[in-house]
C-alpha cells in the first residue's frame, strides 16, 4: 500500500487546509533507547477501577506525530505500534476461526466533505504477521472515485468505516462509489453526481461477495429528499469532484436472523435491511421514522450502531450519538446511547445515556461505543482525541487523551480489548558505557510482546564469554538497568514466570558514552 500512502499525503495537501489558529498545536510523545517507536504520551486520569485489557486506537490528523496503530496500557505504556506509517482506521482485536486477530483499514482516506476512503482491510495474527488482505477492485465492481485520484494507484476500494468479522467468519465492509445520478427531484442537476453508500458481506479468504446492498438502489424506500433537513444539497452533486454524499454509511452489524443493521450519518437514522435487501424498518433520531421515540431519546449524525441483545420482539442497540457534524455543531453534546426497540409496538425507549458532566464533548465526526463484559462502557470520541471508560453505574472510570482539541488529532474508533501478543521478532536492546561511574547502562524492550515479566542481562568481552550480570523485573515497555563494569558486549533475554526464556536479543556492542 505504499503507493496509496504517498497519495494519501498529497490528497491531504490538496483538500485539507491547516487552520491558522492551530499552527502551534502539538502533543507530547514518548521516545526510547531500545526502540524507534514514538507513541503519544497519554494524559490519563482515573476516577475508579477500570476493566482489564489494552487500549486500541490509531493516530491520524494534521497534527499527529505519526500515522500509526497503537496498543497501549492505560498507565501510558506502549505494547505495540505499527510500522511503516500509514493512513489507518478502525483498529481492533477480533476473532477469526476461533483465533485472535488484529484488523484495520489500510489505504487512503479523504477528509471532509468526503469523509471516506479507499483501501484494504488487513488482518494480522497474534505474531503481527499479515495473514489476509480483504479487498475489492474497480475491475470487479466497476467502482469510480473522484477524478483528483489516480485509479491506477488504488489497489482496492474498500472503505474505512466498517470491518466487522461476523459469527460466521465472514466480514462486513463498506464502499463509497462515485455515481452519476439525476438530482433534479431535490433541486440539483439532471446530470448530477452522488457518492453511493454500499455494504458487502465477503468471504475473508477469497473476497467472494456473499451479499451486497446499495443505498442508491433503494431510494424508493429511503428517498433522497428525506436527508435534506440534515444534509443540504448546497453546491454538492454538480460534478464528479464534489459528489453529494447524502447517505454516508458508517457501520454494519448482523442480526441473528441474517438481516443487517446499518447506520446512515446524514439521515440521522439506522435501518434494518432484510435478507432480500428491502428496508424492513427505519429508526430516525428526531422523528422516530417507523418508531415512536420514548422520553429523552433523540440522536443525530450518529456512528457505530451495534446490536447487543435480541429477545422476542425486543432488540437492544447502542449508538455513538455525535449530535454534531459539518452542518450543525456545538449545540447538543456527544453521548453514548443504549436503547430498546420493540418491533411489535414500534416504540423505541432510552435505556441509558453516557456523558461526562465535568467535560462536555462536541465530537464533530467519527467515534464509537463499546460495551465490555463487566458492564463497563468505552467510548472513543473520534475527532476529539479522547477515550473514556464508564463504570456500570454510568460514572467515568477513566479518561485517556492523546491529542489537543477537536479535529487536529483523531482516531476513528477506540477500544479496550484483551490481547496476547507473540511476536516473531527478537527483543531489542541498547547499551552504553557510563565510564564516570564504572557501569554499563542497559535498555531493553520487546515490541508487541505481552507475556514476559522479567529480563536477564548477559555481558562480556566476547560472544563466547557472556555471563549473567543482572536479572530485573519488567517495568513498562522499556526496562532500564545498570550492571557494574564497562562491558563491551550485551545480550538480553525476556523471561516469563515459570516458563523460562521467551526470546533473546542479538549480541549488541555497547556505545562508548551515554
Amino acid at each position: 500500500m505504499q503507493l496509496s500512502l504517498s497519495l494519501a499525503y498529497s490528497v491531504a495537501c490538496l483538500f485539507q487546509a491547516l487552520p491558522a489558529s492551530a499552527q502551534n498545536i502539538s502533543w507530547p510523545w514518548q521516545t526510547y533507547k531500545s526502540s524507534s517507536r514514538e507513541p503519544p504520551s497519554l494524559n490519563i486520569t482515573k476516577y475508579g477501577p477500570t476493566s482489564p485489557g489494552y487500549l486500541f486506537f490509531v493516530q491520524n490528523g494534521n497534527y499527529a506525530h505519526n500515522y500509526s496503530l497503537f496498543i497501549m496500557s492505560d498507565d501510558n505504556e506502549l505494547v505495540w505500534q505499527s510500522a511503516p506509517l500509514g493512513d489507518y482506521a478502525a483498529f481492533k482485536a477480533q476473532t477469526f476461526e476461533g483465533k485472535p486477530v488484529l484488523t484495520f483499514f489500510n489505504g487512503i482516506s479523504l477528509p471532509e466533505p468526503y469523509g471516506w476512503g479507499h483501501g484494504i482491510i488487513q488482518i494480522l495474527d497474534e505474531s503481527y504477521t499479515s495473514i489476509y488482505n480483504v479487498s475489492l477492485t474497480a475491475a470487479e465492481e466497476n467502482f469510480v472515485t473522484i477524478p483528483e485520484l489516480d485509479p491506477t494507484q488504488l489497489v482496492s476500494y474498500l472503505d474505512l468505516h466498517e470491518s466487522k468479522i461476523t459469527a460466521d467468519d465472514t466480514i462486513l465492509v463498506t464502499v463509497y462509489n462515485v455515481t452519476q445520478y439525476d438530482l433534479s427531484s431535490v433541486g440539483g442537476p439532471v446530470d448530477g453526481w452522488v457518492s453511493d453508500s454500499i455494504f458487502y458481506e465477503l468471504d475473508i479468504k477469497t473476497n467472494e461477495i456473499l451479499f451486497k446492498w446499495s443505498a442508491l438502489s433503494h431510494v424508493d424506500q429511503i428517498p433522497i429528499s428525506d436527508v435534506l433537513e440534515f444534509y443540504p444539497l448546497a453546491d454538492y452533486g454538480k460534478n464528479q469532484s464534489l459528489p453529494y454524499g447524502y447517505f454516508h454509511i458508517n457501520s454494519v452489524e448482523k442480526f441473528t436472523d441474517g438481516s443487517y443493521l446499518i447506520s446512515s450519518r446524514y439521515y440521522s437514522s439506522v435501518f434494518k435491511i432484510a435478507k432480500d435487501g428491502s428496508v424492513e424498518w427505519t429508526l430516525q433520531g428526531k422523528s422516530g421514522g417507523d418508531f415512536e421515540l420514548g422520553e429523552g431519546l433523540s440522536f443525530s449524525y450518529q456512528h457505530d450502531a451495534r446490536i447487543h441483545r435480541e429477545v422476542g420482539d425486543t432488540v437492544q442497540i447502542s449508538i455513538f450519538d455525535n449530535a454534531n457534524s459539518d452542518v450543525v455543531s456545538g449545540i447538543d453534546q456527544t453521548k453514548g446511547i443504549f436503547m430498546n426497540l420493540n418491533t411489535k409496538t414500534m416504540k423505541a425507549t432510552l435505556d441509558r445515556a453516557y456523558i461526562d458532566p465535568r467535560d462536555t464533548v462536541y465530537a464533530h465526526s467519527q467515534g464509537n461505543l463499546q460495551k465490555l463484559d463487566d458492564g463497563h462502557v468505552v467510548m472513543g470520541y473520534g475527532s476529539t482525541p479522547k477515550i473514556r471508560e464508564y463504570s456500570s453505574d454510568g460514572s467515568v472510570a477513566m479518561q485517556a487523551q492523546f491529542g489537543p482539541g477537536d479535529g487536529y488529532i483523531f482516531s476513528y474508533r477506540a477500544y479496550r480489548l484483551p490481547w496476547v501478543g507473540k511476536p516473531k521478532t527478537a527483543p531489542d536492546a541498547f547499551a552504553c558505557i557510563d565510564a564516570a561511574n564504572n557501569k554499563t547502562m542497559v535498555y531493553m524492550s520487546w515490541l508487541g510482546a505481552t507475556e514476559h515479566r522479567a529480563w536477564k542481562v548477559f555481558t562480556g568481552a566476547s560472544n563466547s564469554s557472556l555471563t549473567l550480570a543482572a536479572q530485573v523485573e519488567k517495568t513498562g515497555f522499556e526496562t532500564v538497568t545498570s550492571v557494574p563494569g564497562q562491558s563491551p558486549l550485551v545480550r538480553v533475554e525476556a523471561q516469563g514466570r515459570g516458563i523460562g526464556t521467551f526470546g533473546a536479543s542479538p549480541v549488541i556492542l555497547s556505545q562508548d558514552t551515554c
